[in-house]
């Protein structure tokens, strides 16, 4: 269904002063009392911007949160569609709704300059309600305004405030309105109205308090995992008194650690901070946020004169609810464990899009995505999800083809932190999602912008080579002030290029555009044979680090026994490392893969399994629950960037390969890591569910397989016979 031309946008009819930063910014209240006879089928639509909630008749309609999800306004903003013909009644009916100022009116002083945003104004929305197909409510100058209500600040970087004293029945048929005024027509939004169809953010988890402790100022209570979302409030308090709930995904000495996440927020000390005023009536009050979100395993709470109780606050673990249809089980404490917190870094980090952190930023960061988007896909229903952001990607692109380096922006990351290997995001995502599925939608959102871009990424083309991007980022940072190896940034950079180059050509021909495939592929290949005349020499690579060497491995950019030689050189430098990490995010992706593509994968595991810094031993032994931004800590605490080992295990360990198009046909070959060890795992494709699961003991492995009909399966395993395999019991001597 679409809005008809007689709903219009509607707001308070402010003006808002565009410099102002850090005000005090209310909830906008809007309610309509309609009169109704028969209801067959009762449908609205509504966009509310920065994020609303719905009423009818005193009862929230839906169970979706934050909603709509964050675009580039400039370009496009998302409504949603719901059946509410539960909600309504014969006779008089009241529609309600709250606005809050979400990332439309986003007052805080930021680094990023969202308060600068061209899109920026005062909350407004458009509505229209139909009945059994006509439309009989529409949003316009009848309906009555307030700002004045409970809900007295929305700001998705500080907080919500809540003042209960002023809480009132507004959303009710018997409230009396007349002291309210009537809402005014404002200017539509720059961009175009579009149908949501990702799915929407939901309260997907609880978590109670595991640990309270009293702090310099308050109380400390800790929820055990490091999540995005709020905490629910269940507490009597007495009249006028107020509780902050000030969040944070860790301590020191007991003691709020919030340096890192709040030094981007200017000219505030409320960061990542609710407040809640009591109305003191006697009873138990409870009240949660509906307009913002944070990152925390940690909330300090201000103004308690006593110890809290531990079911006074309920942590929710909000994001968007993306469909898992994959699993992964294994008997090896450190890879189950990397599972779960990956997982959970990855969903912390959906609220709409695709994110860094849920704390500090809450910036879509192209880059991390294009580390995460290969074990997403296999995990996560995620097609409409992606295809939204990658939309909001597109809308972010300049007329000159420049990408930005987060999205959605609006005037923030066009000439730092872009560049070829975050800039793939409009070319890796939309292919690994197509070869996971068989879906080519994405490949229609991106590809003119993706030609565009490529036309752009001429401009830097230099003896067959680019380079202008970030370079192999985050390494480890040895204690002793050690500095490791990385590879050229213009290796790096080349290699991504060649990759765009490479899957462009593939999306063309996919079209049925055999000349512009053919473009493509041979500029692809001059990509290739420049990086090999630059940068390889035998089996020399670059500079030698392990970042150079598995690069070309991972890009295919070596192949025969030259990238055998490689491989072998590479194996041999990260068993002298001591099996330590001595690159960034690109070349750990690289480093992994390349290792076991050729047949490496016990030095790949060793890399892995270790705890000495810098390791993923190392966060688990440091209490993580997710992972992290840097090795040692010191950055956030809930990233996805340095994830894609989650890929590596389902695909190396478990042995689950996909080797045609999207599973038509697959390879099992697992890795047996230890003596006696086990792992399952299962995935579904468009032929249904594969599942995998082996135990091994001592010398015997079993294999229990789920394979479906259409679905050519091989078993691999060392020093045996390949062979296909159905779905059943295979056991196996070694």
């Amino acid at each position: 269904m679409q809005f008809t031309k007689s709903a219009k946008w509607i707001g308070s009819g402010a003006k808002l002063d565009r410099k102002s930063v850090n005000a005090v910014s209310p909830a906008l209240r809007l309610r309509k009392e309609i009169e109704l006879s028969n209801i067959e089928s009762a449908k609205c639509l509504i966009c509310g911007l920065g994020a609303y909630v719905l009423y009818i008749n005193g009862q929230r309609v839906g169970d979706d949160v934050l909603s709509p999800a964050f675009t580039n306004y400039d370009k496009r903003a998302l409504y949603l569609e719901y059946d509410v013909g539960r909600y309504l009644t014969k006779g008089k009916n009241v529609l309600a709704v709250e606005l809050g100022d979400g990332y439309f009116n986003q007052t805080t002083h930021d680094q990023w300059g969202f308060f600068q945003a061209t899109w920026r104004d005062y909350v407004r929305m458009i509505f229209e309600l139909f009945i059994d197909g006509e439309s009989v409510c529409v949003s316009d100058p009848s309906w009555r305004f307030s700002l004045d209500g409970p809900t007295v600040h929305t700001a998705i970087r500080t907080g919500e405030y809540y003042d209960a004293r002023k809480a009132d029945n507004w959303t009710g048929i018997h409230y009396d309105d007349c002291a309210w005024n009537n809402a005014k027509i404002v200017a539509p939004i720059g961009g175009k109205l579009e149908k949501s169809e990702l799915p929407p953010m939901r309260e997907c988890e609880e978590y109670a308090i595991v640990n309270t402790w009293k702090t310099e100022n308050g109380w400390m209570v800790d929820f055990g995992k490091n999540i995005a979302g709020y905490v629910s409030v269940h507490m009597r308090g007495k009249r006028g008194d107020t509780i902050r709930l000030r969040y944070q995904e860790r301590v020191k000495n007991g003691e709020p650690d919030r340096w890192d996440i709040a030094r981007y927020i200017h000219d505030t000390d409320a960061f990542s901070e609710d407040r809640y005023t009591f109305a003191g009536t006697g009873e138990v009050e409870t009240w949660r946020a509906k307009f913002v979100y944070h990152g925390f395993r940690y909330v300090e709470i201000l103004g308690l004169q006593e110890e809290p109780k531990n079911d006074c606050l309920k942590a929710h673990f909000v994001h968007t609810d993306l469909y898992k249809k994959g699993n992964l089980e294994i008997s090896d404490e450190l890879l189950s464990w990397l599972y779960e917190a990956g997982i959970r870094s990855f969903l912390s980090n959906w609220h709409g899009f695709s994110e860094d952190c849920p704390h500090r930023e809450k910036n879509g960061w192209t880059g991390d995505a294009v580390i995460s988007c290969d074990y997403a896909v296999c995990n996560f229903d995620i097609k409409t999800a992606y295809k939204k952001w990658l939309q909001d990607i597109c809308d972010c692109q300049r007329e000159n083809g420049m990408l930005p380096g987060i999205a959605p922006t609006s005037t923030w990351g066009y000439n730092w932190g872009n560049g070829p290997a975050w800039d793939a995001s409009i070319f890796f995502i939309p292919y690994v999602l197509y070869l996971e599925t068989g879906n080519t939608e994405c490949f229609d959102v991106v590809f003119e912008s993706a030609e565009k871009y490529l036309f752009y990424a001429e401009y830097y083309r230099e003896n067959g080579l680019v380079c202008y991007g970030l370079a192999d980022w985050c390494p480890p940072q040895y204690p002793d002030g050690r500095k490791i190896k990385l590879m050229a940034n213009k290796l790096s950079d080349s290699c991504y290029y060649y990759a765009m180059q490479s899957i462009f050509a593939k999306m063309c021909s996919l079209r049925g555009e055999k000349n512009k495939a053919e473009k493509y592929t041979k500029a692809a290949l001059e990509t290739k044979t420049a990086i090999l005349q630059t940068y390889v020499h035998g089996d020399t690579v670059d500079n030698d680090s392990q970042g150079a060497l598995a690069e070309v491995l991972y890009f295919k950019i070596v192949e025969g026994d030259q990238a055998q030689k490689i491989a072998q050189k590479l194996h041999g430098l990260v068993r002298d490392a001591g099996y330590l990490l001595e690159t960034g995010i690109l070349g750990l992706k690289a480093l992994l893969n390349a290792l076991s593509a050729y047949g490496y994968t016990e030095t790949a595991y060793k890399t892995v399994s270790h705890y000495e810094y810098p390791s993923y031993g190392y966060w688990k032994n440091s209490g993580a629950t997710t992972l992290w931004e840097n090795w040692n800590g010191v950055g956030s605490q809930n990233h996805h960037m340095y994830a894609d080992v989650l890929n590596w295990t389902y695909r190396n360990v478990l042995g689950l390969k996909n080797a045609g198009l999207a599973y038509k046909t697959c390879i099992i070959e697992p890795y047996f890591y230890a003596e006696n060890c086990w792992a399952k795992g299962k995935t579904e494709t468009p032929y249904g569910k594969i599942a995998v699961e082996w135990q091994k003991t001592g010398n015997k492995v079993v294999f229990d397989l789920e394979i479906p009909d259409g679905v050519e399966a091989t078993l691999i395993l060392k020093n045996k016979p390949c062979v296909s395999v159905q779905s059943g019991r295979i056991e196996m001597d070694l």
